[in-house]
């Protein structure tokens, strides 16, 4: 079986909500009338998302969700657009079922050290399993070596203006019965820069949420990249333990992603776990938090890290070194969402991964897929990751771009 044909379909994705997005890094003014059910449907601006079909001379073809957020990895859809059109040029008649083959190709274009193109590889990636899956008429997570589980527990991300908010929130999900919850934090330190009063006023927050929840919810309090130093990030959350221990309690990623000597300070001195997130972009990268001894978890998005296949291999660090692993929406749709799912289903040790990202959408063009309910994903056992393309709404939704190479 050859590749005979790559199509990249940038997609228009509009969120639900009637606000503006919210996040840490939005205003407060924005959001603080919003009543807690308004804020649990909003996420950050829609992700920049292109669609990937890969076709074969056997009739075959595979799915695969290209998704970025410029804001958070630094390049937009015309950067994806140019990879994957370089991706392509050395892919085509290449063997899909050789997956190693297929990422030594891309590696070949991108360079093993390159992480601006890791989107754009994930999702070519996300695709070739696609069609390996319903090439050997299989679910995805068989060809990553079996479920251990099908069902997933949940976790979302909170957000909100006021403490009310932030435990509206909460209760909004608990009650759905999803058992991990997100706390950010960090936005008005990062607009305004360092006062011991804005810590302070943090440390309150995050005191008052944990205090009001069951010891048996999984709390990870997360700053992404925030708290400027290590002495600021320790007093804050020595702070917050004294006014409310909360036994589920982690820090996820407080300092800048290259500082692991701080991570590993932070870990040595306070009692909570500690989980690094946007530091994780490489099996290589992974090694060296190992040998920092810099985490307790990480927050794995295969997309940073250039999709399944290198993922599996920082899974493998991680479970070989008693670290870890959680798993975390772009948001995706419901094609990245399923992947990720899968993924989570071969994890030794189940944490309560965010996939839910493809429920903000209005709408998109894909049927199938993982099922949420109860605070629970449900991964169907069709073959590849189940899941179709409804032409007439991709149509509607696809848009022109100009594509790289």
């Amino acid at each position: 079986m050859k590749i005979t044909a790559i199509e990249m379909i940038p997609l228009h994705l509009e969120m639900l909500g009637t606000a503006t997005a919210t996040g840490p890094n939005v205003n407060p003014e924005e959001q603080m009338n919003l009543p807690p059910e308004e804020i649990a449907k909003l996420r950050y601006t829609p992700p920049e998302t292109v669609l990937v079909r890969i076709k074969t001379d056997a009739g075959l073809e595979g799915l695969g969700d290209g998704a970025t957020l410029p804001h958070y990895f630094g390049h937009g859809i015309g950067s994806m657009m140019d990879w994957l059109g370089r991706f392509r040029s050395v892919l085509i008649g290449c063997d899909p079922l050789n997956i190693a083959g297929i990422h030594r190709a891309m590696e070949g274009v991108a360079s093993i050290g390159v992480p601006g193109c890791r989107p754009a590889q994930a999702a070519i990636d996300m695709a070739i399993y696609d069609l390996a899956g319903k090439a050997h008429d299989c679910p995805v997570y068989e060809l990553l070596g079996g479920a251990l589980r099908t069902e997933l527990e949940l976790q979302t991300q909170m957000h909100g203006y006021s403490l009310e908010q932030l435990l509206g929130v909460c209760h909004h999900y608990l009650d759905q019965g999803f058992t991990g919850l997100k706390l950010k934090i960090g936005g008005q330190l990062r607009r305004e820069g360092y006062s011991k009063a804005l810590v302070d006023e943090e440390a309150e927050k995050i005191a008052g949420v944990v205090g009001h929840l069951p010891g048996t919810v999984q709390v990870d309090v997360d700053a992404n990249q925030g708290l400027m130093n290590a002495k600021v990030a320790i007093g804050l959350f020595e702070n917050v333990r004294r006014i409310a221990h909360h036994p589920n309690m982690s820090i996820e990623q407080p300092l800048h992603h290259l500082d692991l000597a701080g991570h590993a300070l932070i870990r040595r001195v306070l009692p909570y776990p500690v989980i690094l997130d946007e530091a994780v972009t490489s099996p290589a990268a992974m090694i060296q938090i190992v040998r920092m001894q810099a985490a307790d978890r990480i927050v794995l998005k295969p997309n940073r890290v250039g999709g399944l296949w290198p993922a599996l291999k920082i899974i493998d660090i991680c479970e070989a070194n008693g670290i870890g692993v959680s798993l975390d929406t772009m948001p995706f749709t419901v094609l990245g969402d399923t992947m990720l799912c899968h993924l989570g289903a071969t994890i030794r040790t189940h944490y309560p991964l965010d996939a839910e990202g493809h429920t903000f959408f209005r709408q998109t063009p894909f049927v199938g897929g993982i099922s949420l309910s109860d605070g629970r994903a449900r991964i169907p056992d069709a073959p590849g990751f189940g899941i179709t393309v409804d032409e007439n709404r991709l149509s509607a939704m696809s848009v022109q771009l100009k594509v790289g190479a």
